[in-house]
């Protein structure tokens, strides 16, 4: 018997969705069976998604949401700001310690 493994948000969100869709497809499960495996296989951080959804919610809508809360694409642009940061403090470091270089001597 096929089962689908749980999902934490840890691993891959795309190759667990990839696999939820290819199950979903060979078993040929409808709108409540898809809803009942794919909410069944969230744990953790995944499973806080379904906290404040709505009792009539669809599968399409879950996954929207694991994809906004887990994907890359909407969160490429929190990565640039946090690589400027880290870009800005390196910078302010090297400041930092050129100034004191220089009171030292």
């Amino acid at each position: 018997m096929l089962k689908l493994q749980h999902y934490d948000g840890t691993d891959s969100h795309d190759t667990f969705l990839r696999k939820f869709h290819s199950m979903s497809r060979y078993l040929q499960w409808n709108e409540d069976d898809a809803m009942y495996h794919l909410c069944g296989s969230l744990e953790g951080a995944a499973g806080q998604v379904l906290v404040n959804i709505a009792p009539n919610v669809t599968t399409a809508e879950v996954i929207k949401l694991l994809q906004t809360r887990f994907g890359t694409e909407l969160q490429a642009e929190r990565f640039k700001a946090e690589l400027l940061v880290q870009r800005r403090r390196s910078d302010d470091i090297s400041r930092l310690v050129s100034c004191i270089s220089v009171q030292g001597d």
